[in-house]
């Protein structure tokens, strides 16, 4: 979720860069270290939300045999958000140390599911209790020494960083012209691709990038982060997307797919807390995906893209959500698991048809599990899709996902 400030960027951004799509023709050249179009397709067919399940925190830990299962019997093409880093980063990087463990046996019971990482608009002073690799200072041809990340260099040089509502006085959003960030983004990403996850999630791209007009540094990251999944990824690729309507640069698309809310608008009686799905809402990116060069060397007229029910900022108090893109005063994802149960399989069933017919290009992406903002009945932290007896808070809406989605294709 977004303060209002960022709100009105972002339904500017787009335009400015669609103004960029179409002043040079691109070549017709696959990406070193890009996905085929067919397997970005594929990946995007059966995705699902399942934040932090691979990492070490408690309550994932408990629930890791449950999550397992739970992939097994989804077979899902992606699992988004499956590792994350946001604030707090040297406990989260603890968090992390087994992530090549947990993605092994997540591809023993589902081999074609691409794991997800997360590199997220949001840095905290304690970046500086983490040393610099000597590796990623070696990939940006810098002399290695020892030391710790600054966290003062990752913020614009002019100007004051972004925050969001509720963030902790020490935390910004980084800007990606500084080298500092681009080392930490890097690194994060090394992390990922050495784990067997397949995916990098580069978060509300938009405040990052504010200072990278043409893109040139944007652009360089991403290419050295390609670089490094053609040699150590899983498969020789990495799949990258962000929040974002398009990152073009000369004619040529920068992300392998696009990323969004759901964006629900409230309609009827507050006591039903209806919503629909329009294009044109807000800043929903139904009919605004860009277009251009993918990174798989075809031409575009619309990107493709995902669409999630999303969490963020909720309101100083449950149901006091005040921001335009909240959902009968909260954010999506937990007014979405506020609904009965039988209401949740109505939603996911129209959300899921709805997209594709509002914008061809678009596909749905489920939440299996997914942090809540307010404190369900239950005194639940987050929604998780699975059977209630399965899990302590169980949504119980596999059986409606596995119906929408049908049966699986054969894995590569």
């Amino acid at each position: 979720m977004r303060s209002p400030r960022l709100l009105a960027l972002l339904i500017l951004v787009p335009v400015v860069l669609a103004g960029c799509a179409g002043r040079t023709t691109a070549p017709l050249v696959a990406v070193d270290g890009a996905p085929s179009a067919a397997q970005v397709e594929r990946c995007l067919d059966r995705a699902v939300t399942m934040t932090s399940f691979t990492q070490s925190f408690p309550w994932a830990q408990k629930e890791w045999s449950a999550n397992l299962d739970l992939v097994a019997e989804l077979q899902p093409s992606l699992l988004g958000r499956a590792a994350l880093v946001w604030g707090w980063e040297d406990l989260m990087l603890r968090s992390m140390t087994a992530l090549h463990f947990k993605a092994r046996q997540v591809h023993a019971v589902a081999p074609g599911a691409v794991l997800q990482g997360c590199i997220f608009e949001f840095v905290s002073r304690d970046v500086e209790k983490i040393f610099v690799p000597v590796a990623v200072q070696e990939a940006f041809g810098l002399e290695a020494v020892e030391r710790h990340y600054v966290y003062d260099d990752m913020l614009p040089e002019d100007g004051p960083p972004h925050v969001y509502h509720g963030w902790r006085t020490d935390a910004a959003v980084p800007d990606i012209t500084r080298l500092e960030t681009r080392l930490w983004f890097f690194h994060l990403a090394t992390i990922y691709l050495e784990s067997d996850f397949e995916a990098i999630h580069l978060g509300n791209i938009t405040g990052v990038i504010e200072h990278d007009h043409d893109l040139r540094w944007t652009e360089d990251l991403v290419t050295r982060i390609r670089t490094h999944a053609a040699g150590h990824a899983r498969r020789g690729w990495v799949l990258l997307d962000a929040h974002t309507h398009g990152l073009v640069r000369d004619g040529r698309l920068l992300l392998d797919f696009h990323s969004w809310p759901t964006r629900p608008r409230e309609v009827g009686d507050p006591a039903v807390e209806d919503v629909v799905l329009e294009a044109g809402f807000l800043d929903s990116i139904y009919g605004r995906s860009l277009g251009g060069v993918t990174p798989s060397g075809t031409f575009v007229r619309n990107q493709r893209f995902l669409v999630e029910v999303d969490n963020g900022y909720a309101g100083p108090s449950a149901g006091g959500c005040d921001l335009p893109e909240c959902v009968w005063g909260h954010d999506e994802i937990t007014w979405f698991a506020r609904q009965p149960a039988e209401r949740r399989d109505e939603l996911l069933r129209y959300f899921w048809a709805r997209v594709p017919e509002l914008d061809p290009v678009g596909r749905f992406q489920a939440p299996a599990v997914r942090p809540v903002q307010s404190l369900l009945a239950k005194g639940c932290e987050r929604y998780m899709m699975h059977d209630g007896g399965d899990v302590s808070c169980g949504g119980g809406q596999v059986d409606a996902v596995l119906e929408m989605w049908g049966p699986p294709p054969p894995a590569d």
